[in-house]
């Protein structure tokens, strides 16, 4: 069995314990709004080491409530980013977070920038709805619901990796879901049905990574 789903097996797909299976997964997708995915999604990364107007806008489609002083601290923060520690197309199966020095320590620094210098008391899902825009390969979407879904996850897996010193690993408990869910074939097997569906919609969502058809379908279950 390979990653790119040469050979697969697997018809359920399973995220933080729970299992949905393909024809699920689809009817979830069907069901997606397409506003959404052609608004956020589709527009790709724009620049990939600055954050516009736009991207900010985009954000919108997903229902980030960043305020207009907001956006512009976001396009400020941008500036002077650890933007090249993290490759526009990085993937988060390649951020071994046991791995120091690599893709997830440049991850981390990249989120970490803009979550430091935040006014006030910004949640998570407003950093992470704008950073997964500009690297949508490697940096999932985290809001309340998706961390209440994977909380348990995400503690075991900072268990797994102490030297990272947190009390919760939401990124690595991801991408435990994300390896194994190429592993088995299921996502791959998803992605393919997306893209031989007749609805343009789903045909559109095939085109989106790894980690935000996962999303999409935490949402579904969740």
């Amino acid at each position: 069995m390979t990653r790119d789903g040469a050979d697969p097996g697997a018809t359920v797909l399973v995220l933080a314990g729970r299992s949905i299976g393909i024809e699920a997964a689809l009817a979830q997708a069907h069901a997606y709004p397409t506003v959404t995915v052609a608004g956020y999604d589709l527009p790709g990364p724009g620049p990939v080491d600055a954050i516009t107007a736009g991207d900010i806008a985009r954000t919108h489609k997903v229902r980030s409530r960043i305020s207009h002083a907001q956006r512009d601290w976001f396009v400020r923060t941008a500036v002077g980013a650890p933007w090249a520690a993290v490759p526009a197309d990085a993937r988060l199966v390649d951020a071994d977070p046991n791995v120091s020095g690599d893709l997830y320590d440049g991850a981390e620094a990249l989120y970490e920038h803009f979550r430091t210098a935040a006014p006030g008391r910004w949640g998570v899902a407003k950093i992470s709805k704008v950073l997964h825009l500009k690297r949508p390969g490697l940096l999932p979407i985290l809001d309340s619901k998706v961390m209440a879904f994977y909380r348990m996850q995400a503690r075991a897996a900072a268990a797994r990796y102490p030297h990272r010193g947190r009390r919760a690993l939401f990124w690595a408990a991801i991408r435990d879901d994300l390896c194994a869910n190429l592993d088995s074939g299921a996502l791959p097997l998803f992605r393919r049905r997306l893209a031989q569906s007749e609805t343009e919609h789903v045909r559109r969502i095939a085109a989106l990574t790894d980690v935000r058809l996962l999303d999409l379908l935490t949402w579904a279950i969740a």
